[in-house]
């Protein structure tokens, strides 16, 4: 495979079957599916993991640490984008993304055998430390190539209705995680699940795996890297030739989605330690809400993917960015009340602004990138924005708090980040009726 020109090359791959489209929405979604699993059970069992592993006088000091180890995980991501996306682009998206199925489900399940600070002290969290790097490697391709797998078997026309499939694994993800961790916490004793409850999730990573594997092995390889392969258009070294060619796309791709991670990190997975410990709301409540909210978030997402196939991306981008910045305030402050009622009403608008990003997004940002190079042009700026502005947040979120003395500082933490993200759907070229490009 070379870097040479072919001018018959044709511009454009055959559109997928519908059949196929279904099959790599299953094969792509279910690695979404363990990844997000992951994330959404350690950000709900961060009040527990705190006290397990992070035993301090001080909630605050625990929480804190928890949520840095959180972060760790997003630190390394980006390097995981350059590894996989490179991978992807050159052996193609079937390769890369079992490959990282396989180091998610192992550290994954890993994370349910871990001993805890009181049984092996200092080396408790340091294991935990290792096993949050593995899940954040792998992550850095599992994302980008699930995405590119859906939506280069997409027919034209439906690119926004299947890659919001992609995003609604994401939130199926988060959404059973905090099931389970909702079950138990709610059948069993507090006892039990500070005991030996809070292992159950963990393990059931692996079984969730298996699947997806087995699944991903099936599925064929995208029409589009096939044109490529056929016409020997295949980029030998992909990061480089992004890294030279793709620059503008790159960045706003980093800026695109600074808004939406924040907004997931916050408005998604910090919620139950938000109501908890800001809203005063027990354990089992916050979960509940939290519950509710991603209920709607997963289907309104699909249902925006679908408008955004008929009146392009932008416009509901501009939606999702300008209703971020006006309505956080008001949310935050409505989940601080200590109502469970009221902070239960509020998560209907709270995941509808984050769904008019989930809908459009992920087509979107595929189509600012060719074939050719969309895997390692893609994965290396998400995976730095998801360390800057995704891993950190809930993080930022606590340390603010603590700094300012209010519960709303992570609503003034998101406004700040909108205004860019806003810039750039503002300035991005409509691409939703436009053909998939391939070089």
């Amino acid at each position: 495979m070379t870097d040479t020109t072919d001018q018959t090359t044709p511009r454009h791959a055959p559109p997928g079957s519908s059949n196929t489209a279904r099959k790599a929405i299953i094969a792509g979604g279910i690695g979404n599916v363990v990844e997000w699993y992951d994330y959404g059970i350690y950000a709900a069992l961060s009040p527990v993991i705190a006290r397990l592993f992070f035993p301090s006088a001080s909630v605050v000091a625990a929480t804190l640490a928890t949520f840095a180890v959180f972060g760790v995980g997003f630190v390394v991501r980006p390097l995981g984008g350059f590894f996989f996306g490179a991978l992807g682009d050159r052996r193609g998206r079937r390769v890369a993304l079992a490959l990282a199925l396989i180091m998610v489900s192992l550290s994954t399940f890993g994370m349910g055998l871990l001993p805890t600070f009181a049984s092996a002290g200092a080396l408790a969290p340091a294991l935990l430390v290792v096993l949050r790097i593995v899940q954040g490697f792998s992550a850095g391709g599992e994302w980008t190539g699930s995405a590119a797998l859906m939506i280069e078997n997409a027919r034209p026309g439906r690119r926004g209705w299947i890659a919001s499939w992609q995003q609604f694994s994401v939130i199926l993800g988060t959404l059973v995680g905090l099931l389970v961790v909702t079950t138990i916490s709610t059948v069993w004793s507090e006892q039990a699940l500070y005991s030996w409850g809070w292992r159950v999730p963990f393990l059931i990573a692996l079984l969730l795996g298996g699947v997806g594997l087995y699944l991903r092995l099936r599925i064929e390889e995208t029409p589009h890297f096939k044109a490529l392969e056929q016409n020997h258009r295949v980029a030998e070294r992909p990061t480089r030739e992004a890294l030279r060619t793709q620059r503008g796309p790159m960045v706003r791709a980093m800026l695109f989605t600074a808004l939406p991670n924040v907004g997931f990190y916050t408005f998604v997975t910090y919620t139950p330690t938000f109501l908890k410990e800001q809203g005063g709301l027990s354990l089992p409540q916050a979960y509940l809400v939290n519950l509710a909210g991603q209920l709607c978030y997963a289907v309104l997402t699909p249902v925006i993917g679908r408008l955004s196939d008929r009146v392009g991306r932008r416009r509901l981008l501009l939606v999702h960015a300008a209703a971020f910045f006006v309505l956080a305030v008001p949310i935050y402050l409505a989940m601080s009340h200590g109502s469970f009622v009221l902070a239960l009403l509020v998560q209907l608008p709270a995941l509808l602004i984050m769904a008019f990003y989930a809908g459009p997004g992920t087509a979107a940002l595929i189509e600012m990138f060719p074939t050719r190079v969309r895997y390692s042009g893609l994965a290396i700026p998400y995976n730095i924005s998801s360390a800057l502005f995704g891993g950190t947040a809930p993080f930022i979120a606590t340390g603010l708090i603590a700094l300012l003395h209010t519960p709303l500082a992570p609503a003034f933490y998101a406004m700040a980040v909108a205004i860019p993200t806003f810039l750039v759907y503002l300035t991005m070229r409509e691409t939703a009726f436009e053909p998939l490009r391939d070089t």
